[in-house]
Order: C-alpha cells, then sequence, then structure tokens
C-alpha cells in the first residue's frame, strides 16, 4: 500500500515500524500518550523516577545472635521497622546504629528514651538519654516480649531524625518510647539492630523504606 499524505495532516498506508529510529522526538508525543500499559515492568528507573515516592519492603528477618545488618538502598529517606514478638535471653535493652561506606558510627547521637508502666496499684515513668545509639530503655527482663516501631527520617543532608513506640508483655503493661538525632560522617548505606546483652531468642523485624519524605499525588510500588 503506497504511503499517502492526507490534506488533513494524517498520513496511510504507513506500516508499524515504517518510521526509522529518532523520528518521533518528545516533543512530538500528545501528552499522555504513554501509558503504564505500554511500559515493560522495572523500565522505569530510580533516576527517572524524580519526585515520585518508591516503597522498598524487607522481611520479615528472624533476629538472632546478638546484632543484624541491614542494608540500605540508595535514595531512602525513611526508614520504618517493625517489631514483632522480639525477646532476647538477657535483660537488656535494643539499640540501632546508623552507618556510611566507613562502617557503623558509634558516637555523635542525641537520643532520649524512657518507659511507662502500669501495675494494678502503681504507675512509673523513667527517661534517660543515649550518645551511642538510639537505645529502648527499660527492658528489664528475659520474659519480654516486644511488639512495635520504629522511624527513621533523613531531614537533610546526611541528619536522620528517630523515634520509637513499642509495647511490651509481662505481668503489667509497659510502653517504651524514644527520639533523638545522628549526623552521619556520609550518605547511610546501612544500620544495625543489636540486643545489648546476650542473643536474641526470637521474634523477626520487617523493613519498609521510603525514597522521599512526602507522599506526593504519584507512588511506584
Amino acid at each position: 500500500m503506497p504511503v499517502t499524505i492526507n490534506g488533513n495532516g494524517s498520513i496511510t498506508g504507513l506500516a508499524v515500524g515504517g518510521l526509522p529510529n529518532g523520528t518521533v522526538d518528545a516533543d512530538t508525543l500528545a501528552s499522555n500518550a504513554v501509558t503504564t500499559v505500554k511500559l515493560a515492568d522495572n523500565s522505569v528507573t530510580h533516576a527517572k523516577s524524580t519526585g515520585l515516592q518508591r516503597r522498598i519492603s524487607t522481611g520479615p528477618t528472624t533476629l538472632s545472635g546478638s546484632s543484624v545488618t541491614v542494608n540500605v538502598t540508595a535514595g531512602v529517606k525513611k526508614i520504618e521497622l517493625f517489631f514483632t514478638n522480639v525477646s532476647s535471653d538477657g535483660s537488656s535493652d535494643m539499640k540501632i546504629r546508623l552507618g556510611d561506606s566507613g562502617g557503623i558510627e558509634s558516637s555523635g547521637y542525641g537520643y532520649a528514651a524512657g518507659y511507662h508502666r502500669t501495675g494494678v496499684s502503681s504507675r512509673e515513668a523513667t527517661v534517660a538519654a543515649y550518645t551511642d545509639g538510639f537505645t529502648t530503655n527499660g527492658f528489664g527482663s528475659s520474659s519480654y516480649q516486644i511488639w512495635g516501631n520504629w522511624k527513621i527520617w533523613n531531614t537533610t543532608g546526611n541528619t536522620w531524625i528517630a523515634e520509637h513506640i513499642m509495647w511490651g508483655s509481662l505481668a503489667d503493661n509497659h510502653t517504651f518510647y524514644g527520639n533523638g538525632y545522628k549526623e552521619l560522617s556520609g550518605t547511610l548505606t546501612q544500620f544495625t539492630v543489636a540486643t545489648l546483652s546476650g542473643s536474641f531468642d526470637t521474634g523477626s523485624i520487617t523493613t519498609v523504606s521510603y525514597t522521599h519524605l512526602t507522599l506526593p499525588t504519584k507512588r511506584i510500588v
């Protein structure tokens, strides 16, 4: 079939693939002409997703030994850790430390944590400060089973703020909480979750990371 340019500007007789590469540029495409149906899975890279929020979920990861290291995907701005039925064989708190390409950093943190205990006839609350990591306060028994979450945000540069809220089961209920910050030497690449004595003997963590702090109107899942 011959190729015909009609008087209204349309073209007939042009077969699929008949245009040479480079003929149609971005300005030629009509708005919204390329839909998700035309995009192959994983064809949009992180570098091309500026302004979109990407959600990355890892786990659940079973906790064992005294410490677990979690690698962080490049570009992550927010991390949420969900703790499920976590306990250790010692009566110690947990600590999170951040790290970059130079390794895990164990100083320069500003973090305050406390707990609230509700008994039948008494209430108790206490707070402590930490400079060597994001640390819980009040895990005083190996019988604790902990549920809750820890959130870590990148605010500017290599500065990260963190907060946790957890619940522990024992004879009386405990609520654990804390918040603070850490300015890393470089880009965040990893972090550790550790028990301060003994080893984790049950439980898991699920990590959910986001490449942008704010949620725009579009999101890549």
